[in-house]
């Protein structure tokens, strides 16, 4: 059985880094609020500033677009965890991505939207190009550093396949765990009792054992 690792304690957050994040939050939720009540193409950037109590200038500060406002989703991981991965035994293919997943669900514990604001996002992502290009955008930049951090781990290059398909595996892992815990918590705005870690666990474990067994696990209702 998967456990979280203890992780260092982070510095204490100033002042200022605190009001950062706060502020960034607000126009974040106020975003999705609006984009709720009116569609999101009828919101602005004059629109999300007023209601958030900020100029259109601070809003830029922040966010680069509307579209990017939309989205609170984690980055890249935290520099202790991605050293926790990079240091981490063994390079095949089994390990690296089970010690991924650890990381990754560990990440995401603390950093994901809640189910109800996850599905809303996305809902709103599959029928606006802009806001899916924006999202995609995202992803894909998670992505390349993710694609680093393995790198690191097994010594290959960065910008080389081995490191790119493990890292694109992960992510599309990621995406099928939040997905089945967003279904499971229901229209909830809260990150639920307990997470999305052990969901991303379940889908990582899925993964590591189809690639395991050598074929697909056939389901009841296979043609036999």
């Amino acid at each position: 059985m998967t456990t979280s690792h203890p992780q260092p304690d982070a510095p204490a957050e100033g002042l200022r880094a605190r009001r950062r994040r706060e502020t960034r939050a607000e126009l974040h939720a106020t975003t999705l609020r609006l984009a709720r009540e009116h569609g999101f193409a009828r919101v602005t950037v004059e629109m999300i500033s007023k209601e958030a109590g900020v100029s259109p200038r601070t809003f830029f500060n922040y966010f680069p677009s509307k579209e990017a406002a939309l989205f609170a989703l984690p980055g890249a991981l935290p520099p202790a965890l991605a050293d926790r991965f990079a240091e981490g035994d063994g390079q095949d293919t089994d390990a690296v991505l089970r010690d991924l997943g650890d990381v990754l669900a560990d990440h995401l514990q603390e950093a994901a939207p809640g189910p109800r604001e996850l599905e809303d996002t996305l809902r709103i992502a599959e029928g606006v190009p802009s806001v899916l290009a924006t999202f995609l955008a995202q992803c894909e930049a998670v992505e390349r550093d993710l694609a680093g951090t393995v790198a690191r781990r097994t010594g290959t290059p960065a910008d080389g396949e081995d490191a790119e398909l493990l890292a694109g595996i992960a992510m599309a892992t990621v995406r099928s765990g939040l997905k089945r815990w967003s279904q499971e918590s229901g229209p909830t705005d809260g990150a639920g009792a307990d997470g999305p870690a052990a969901s991303i666990r379940g889908s990582f474990a899925t993964l590591r054992a189809l690639l395991a067994a050598g074929t697909v696990r056939p389901g009841p209702d296979a043609v036999k």
